[in-house]
């Protein structure tokens, strides 16, 4: 493990497409949706374990996640919990752990993982994350990893690759391209030339600072005066008052899609960002009708492509159903049809309004 080496995990999102499992008090990375006995946090941070010391890791959250953090990673240096007091998208959570770092490490450089991903894989996985660290220690610059495309996805972004492999794995980026539609989506696939984009970030932290401060100049300026001069630049108050400044923007739009040196590594290992009920259902265990279940409490009868996933103790009947979602977490039960899920992170905001 090598000392310069830090893991940034973004744990500050709220989860809204897996409600009501996953709640604005318990957001989908704290919780195991998965049903594997550990919550995607949990599985992310021991994944970060296999390549990097502990001390260099941490976990860019809300200040609301403070305490769940600390629950379920009891090995984390409560320092390295990094608490935003509201999100401003990935730009700003990016540039609070670069400046972060650089202030315990000019020389470190910088892998930024989601927290709420599906990896399959972590023994692969681990060696594509070396592999890019060694990369971008060689020749800088910024890496991300996109995942060969295995059917025209609509819900993922993809990245177009340049013909001109820097080595077996690693080319240049041409373009970025948020979600397409089915059509494009398919062309993309069958081109050979489109990866996923996977929003996992290897770089040098000196190169990210600077690629903030080429391309997005305002949030590069708020903390190089407010945090880099700071004496508590970490305290409450000082937060509180650089995110009140900065702009809302991902880091993918504000620097990625601008930036002329963008590479990106072919992972080979599995993944989804479990975005979806539909993505979960895509990699979850199913039974001879298409079904997913979490607990053998649930009994089928005449029923296909549904997703079930209710509190393990709960016995429930299920009769004539198709391609539903049925969902319970404490008091709040949601029967929605598949093709009907983006309505469902407006749910929680209608059941507040009817109180």
């Amino acid at each position: 493990m090598n000392k310069n080496s830090y893991c940034v995990i973004m744990a500050g999102g709220q989860g809204k497409r897996f409600w009501p499992v996953s709640t604005k008090a318990r957001p989908k990375q704290f919780c195991d949706i998965l049903n594997v006995g550990k919550s995607f946090l949990r599985q992310t941070f021991e994944r970060a374990c296999q390549t990097f010391h502990v001390e260099n890791i941490l976990v860019v959250t809300s200040s609301a996640y403070e305490e769940l953090t600390r629950q379920q990673l009891p090995e984390l240096p409560p320092a390295n919990i990094l608490k935003e007091p509201f999100g401003k998208n990935t730009a700003p959570c990016i540039a609070y752990a670069a400046f972060h770092i650089e202030r315990m490490n000019p020389e470190a450089d910088m892998t930024v993982v989601p927290s709420d991903h599906f990896i399959c894989n972590d023994a692969v996985y681990a060696d594509n994350i070396r592999r890019g660290i060694a990369f971008v220690e060689q020749y800088g610059g910024l890496l991300t990893i996109g995942i060969k495309p295995t059917r025209p996805e609509t819900g993922y972004g993809y990245i177009q690759v340049k013909q001109n492999n820097i080595s077996e794995f690693i080319t240049k980026v041409k373009t970025f391209t948020e979600k397409p539609n089915k059509d494009l989506a398919r062309v993309f696939m069958e081109s050979g030339d489109f990866l996923w984009n996977a929003g996992i970030f290897i770089w040098k932290t000196r190169d990210i600072i600077h690629e903030i401060q080429t391309h997005l100049e305002e949030l590069y300026s708020i903390f190089a005066q407010e945090y880099r001069d700071s004496k508590y630049p970490d305290s409450v108050e000082n937060i509180t008052h650089i995110y009140s400044q900065c702009p809302a923007i991902s880091i993918d739009f504000g620097v990625m899609e601008k930036s002329e040196n963008v590479y990106v590594m072919k992972g080979e290992f599995g993944w989804s960002d479990v975005g979806t009920w539909h993505s979960f259902h895509d990699i979850s265990p199913k039974d001879e009708h298409d079904n997913v279940v979490n607990s053998q409490n649930i009994i089928l009868m005449d029923s296909k492509g549904c997703i079930v996933n209710v509190p393990k103790d709960k016995k429930v009947i299920i009769d004539g159903l198709s391609d539903c979602i049925v969902a319970e977490n404490n008091d709040i039960l949601m029967i929605c049809r598949k093709d009907h899920e983006d309505n469902i992170r407006h749910f929680d905001d209608m059941l507040r309004h009817k109180q």
